[in-house]
């Protein structure tokens, strides 16, 4: 048996929900009741209810001949990857060779995972049977946060992803959360060190799940998120330098360009859009069909582009003087 999320399996014909967006990669979950305990994460609660979502997304469960009928067909429906995940259990790798063994029996699309690897052979191990990124999710920014959080050391995470990287140039990735008690400088700080070591970021911003130990907080402010993001684009795709970015009390006020310069170079709407892996668009993910979208999933409108980036320009605080 494996899970998959709603968007998915509705899209490869395995439900009849119908969906306000259907997903460009297949999402697929692999092990029950997480090993880490996670305090933004249902897979950490024994509780069956909780455990049947990852994200705002539920995860029906699915036999694998099922899943891989459809997965022969996939390319059919338009998905361009797939998307492994797995809860941390005691099995270790194990069971995710036996399941790239599988999907590589089934289709040529390339494979993304995010699981719990405890070294660069195990990483290694996982390329050479046919898995084309791996990520070691660092999600928490702040170094004390993720201790609360997550539990353990951020730093120790963090050499592993940085020696996979080493080993393994180009195909290690890392999932960011915003909102999770980090300032835009350490989040923009830990981009920009995360791009220098050529490790793919996927931006996410913190959902507050029912069943979890952090469902009643808040999700990040809209224009605080729209500051990292465009941050992490312009760091990405080379338009600006950290060096140049400007903060007050840690708060992003300048990218160091001229407001032309910034508008020309957002202006075709990319830098709102799901960040990550290629092929990989995450429908609502993040929010609710209807309310603020903080990962667009598709390309935006002109209208959606020219005022989000208004939006965003008006958020940036004028240094003194000016």
């Amino acid at each position: 048996m494996i899970r998959l999320s709603a968007g998915t399996a509705a899209l490869l014909g395995l439900s009849t929900n119908r969906m306000d967006a259907y997903p460009t990669t297949a999402y697929l979950l692999s092990g029950k009741s997480c090993r880490m305990k996670c305090s933004f994460c249902p897979q950490g609660n024994d509780d069956n209810e909780t455990l049947k979502r990852l994200g705002r997304i539920s995860w029906p469960e699915y036999a694998w001949d099922e899943v891989e009928a459809a997965l022969s067909k996939a390319e059919s429906k338009g998905l361009k990857r797939i998307c492994l995940q797995s809860v941390r259990h005691r099995e270790g790798i194990e069971p995710l060779l036996d399941i790239m063994k599988n999907l590589k029996k089934v289709t040529d699309l390339p494979v993304s995972l995010s699981a719990w690897i405890g070294n660069d052979k195990e990483a290694a191990a996982l390329i050479d049977a046919g898995v084309d990124r791996i990520s070691v999710s660092i999600d928490v920014i702040n170094p004390s946060a993720f201790e609360d959080i997550k539990g353990g050391f951020q730093k120790d995470r963090l050499e592993l992803l940085f020696k996979c990287a080493e080993r393994l140039p180009g195909r290690m990735s890392t999932h960011l959360i915003c909102g999770l008690g980090e300032t835009e400088l350490e989040a923009l700080k830990m981009v920009d060190m995360l791009l220098k070591a050529n490790v793919t970021i996927a931006l996410f911003a913190f959902v507050p799940l029912k069943g979890t130990g952090m469902e009643n907080l808040q999700p990040p402010p809209v224009d605080s998120y729209r500051r990292i993001q465009a941050g992490c684009y312009l760091l990405k795709q080379g338009k600006a330098d950290f060096s140049c970015f400007e903060f007050d009390n840690e708060r992003l006020v300048s990218f160091g360009l001229e407001e032309q310069a910034l508008k020309d170079i957002l202006s075709d709407g990319t830098a709102f859009q799901t960040s990550g892996c290629s092929g990989c668009n995450r429908p609502y993910y993040n929010e609710r069909p209807g309310k603020a979208i903080y990962n667009y999933h598709r390309a935006l409108s002109r209208e959606e582009t020219d005022q989000t980036v208004l939006q965003l320009l008006e958020s940036l605080k004028l240094k003194a003087g000016q």
